[in-house]
């Protein structure tokens, strides 16, 4: 049901900056911005983050994005008979129709159908090719991994136990990572490079700009993607990755496979406890929408 991951939104204390420091490190555009919100983007898609100039730091949602109205309308029906609270439509710039909606444990996903494509950014290698995934930590695992199957069509990827899951809606081993945690967080959001190689290019301007690696170099089992972590200028986890692993017809990836939690990290440093214990909460005002 779901087309691919599209964007996520940001509540931060100074947009300015938030944006001088994503622009810096990621080399996003700015696509459009006003007195309180910027959009931004690593390639032809209006947007791929949303910052919101706000008195918190908190996450505003995750966007999904849907084929066309019918399929949105859709989504609605089916989240709202697996027991979400549909808080309603609203505007978003750069798309034709826009809905938020409050799933499990208080996570706040915005469907949206119609993004606006814009022309090609200039080819920069240490550009990220795309918004990837989101990493969230949930309290009731099971509650959210049925919205993602059931009301949203995801499939699973792999899982660690009860502790961790991966979810696909494309070709991408996966646009959705699942923890299992006391409280309802954001954990991290994912940018799609071309090579590892871009990733330490990335590291090495983002300890220019004051933010060394939480966590990385390394590789993860589930996925197969290389990895480094950082915290962006408001205590965002960044995650920059390349080589995910690729699913569908032809793929040699063993979907499916029940990891161990150490082969979530194949090349062996430990996970730092303030990467284990990190995660920025949801906004106050996200539940409720921008016009409550």
């Amino acid at each position: 049901m779901v087309k691919r991951m599209g964007s996520i939104g940001l509540h931060v204390k100074d947009l300015g900056r938030s944006v001088e420091f994503l622009s810096t490190v990621l080399g996003l555009a700015v696509t459009e911005r006003s007195t309180d919100r910027a959009y931004l983007t690593s390639n032809s898609h209006h947007h791929e983050l949303t910052l919101i100039q706000s008195g918190e730091r908190g996450y505003d949602h995750v966007g999904l994005e849907l084929a066309d109205r019918e399929a949105l309308e859709s989504a609605e029906r089916a989240l709202s008979a697996a027991g979400a609270r549909i808080v309603g439509y609203e505007d978003e710039p750069g798309v034709e129709r826009a809905l938020r909606v409050v799933v499990s444990g208080g996570h706040v996903l915005k469907l949206y159908c119609g993004m606006e494509e814009r022309g090609p950014l200039p080819d920069d290698p240490d550009r990220p090719i795309k918004f990837e995934h989101v990493s969230l930590k949930v309290r009731n695992l099971g509650g959210v991994e049925r919205v993602l199957k059931d009301g949203l069509g995801f499939g699973l990827s792999d899982r660690v136990g009860k502790l961790l899951s991966w979810w696909h809606c494309g070709p991408d081993h996966h646009s959705v990572a699942l923890s299992r945690a006391p409280r309802s967080r954001l954990y991290h959001y994912a940018w799609a490079f071309g090579d590892v190689a871009a990733l330490t290019r990335t590291a090495d301007r983002a300890a220019a700009a004051g933010h060394p690696l939480e966590f990385g170099l390394g590789r993860h089992g589930p996925g197969n993607n290389h990895y480094i972590y950082f915290h962006d200028a408001d205590g965002f986890i960044i995650e920059c990755c390349s080589e995910l692993a690729q699913l569908g017809p032809g793929t040699t990836y063993d979907l499916g496979r029940k990891w161990t939690l150490a082969e979530t990290n194949l090349w062996g440093p430990k996970v730092p406890l303030s990467f284990i214990g990190a995660g920025m909460p949801i906004a106050s005002s996200a539940r409720r929408g921008p016009n409550p």
